[in-house]
């Protein structure tokens, strides 16, 4: 999870520094790119890249970025809007899939995101939902959603670290396990009761070999199929696979995480060689 905070945070200011570099890319001709008397420029910009492309367009005043700068992706699709205050990045950002889709937003603060925080999947549903406090360490209520927006995990976090207790919940909602934790780390799990007699059916179905720390893991379930694969953050699969089986104990798909994120789902003849 901390991995994936720094590398947005690494690909957030390698997006600003590109942003400044990219002042002397525009195109000749282009009659809105404006000097004050000082000559700094100033009013409506265009970066245009040399075979024409729009890179990039926002406002300076005396010579500095100001309010908000939208970049695009190469068939003119959104890219992001980050807003600038006298040259720094300060305020709402969002950014986007290719797709024009919103991939997240919040509000950026010179280095770091402060306040309510957004992830979504592709398609357009929640993936995280963070909070963070004024210097940029998360805090309060943090959320992490399936694909299909059902809740996953849920807690609350101090000065960046879990406080107290993380809800686990399986795919369709219902809480499965309360992970807890002490000044960050890991201390003990309890499983949640239904108060039901168990489906035989669905016994095997149980993962026996859960992994709650931060490291390499293989998680089995108790007919001894793979459940997940790869390298775990505070019990949350953050680079790796999640197998998903049908009813009679079939392989259907293959969940392919990067950086916590859901990039791709194998199914049919992918998965050919894993029958």
């Amino acid at each position: 999870m901390y991995r994936r905070i720094r590398f947005k945070h690494f690909f957030f200011v390698v997006s600003i520094f590109l942003l400044g570099m990219a002042q002397g890319s525009f195109a000749q001709g282009q009659t809105i790119n404006g000097f004050d008397t000082d000559n700094k420029k100033s009013g409506p910009w265009q970066l245009i890249s040399d075979d024409g492309i729009l890179l990039e367009e926002g406002s300076y005043y005396k010579g500095l970025k100001e309010g908000i700068w939208k970049g695009f992706y190469p068939d003119g699709t959104i890219k992001h809007e980050i807003t600038f205050k006298e040259g720094i990045a300060n305020g709402p950002a969002k950014f986007y899939f290719p797709d024009g889709s919103i991939w997240e937003e919040g509000v950026w603060r010179e280095a770091f995101w402060v306040g309510e925080y957004r992830l979504y999947h592709p398609g357009g549903q929640p993936a995280y939902e963070f909070n963070y406090n004024s210097i940029g360490k998360r805090q309060g209520e943090q959320r992490y959603y399936y694909p299909d927006g059902t809740i996953k995990y849920k807690g609350k976090w101090e000065g960046g670290s879990i406080d107290g207790h993380v809800e686990v919940y399986d795919s369709i909602g219902q809480l499965q396990t309360i992970r807890n934790y002490e000044d960050g780390v890991f201390e003990n799990s309890s499983e949640m009761s239904r108060g039901m007699p168990e489906d035989p059916a669905s016994s095997s179905d149980k993962v026996i070999s859960p992994f709650h720390g931060t490291g390499y893991h293989t998680a089995y379930k108790l007919n001894g199929n793979i459940y997940q694969k790869g390298y775990y953050r505070e019990g949350v699969l953050h680079n790796g696979e999640e197998y998903v089986y049908d009813n009679s104990g079939k392989l259907r798909q293959i969940r392919i995480y990067d950086n916590g994120k859901l990039v791709k789902i194998k199914s049919g003849t992918e998965l050919e060689s894993k029958q």
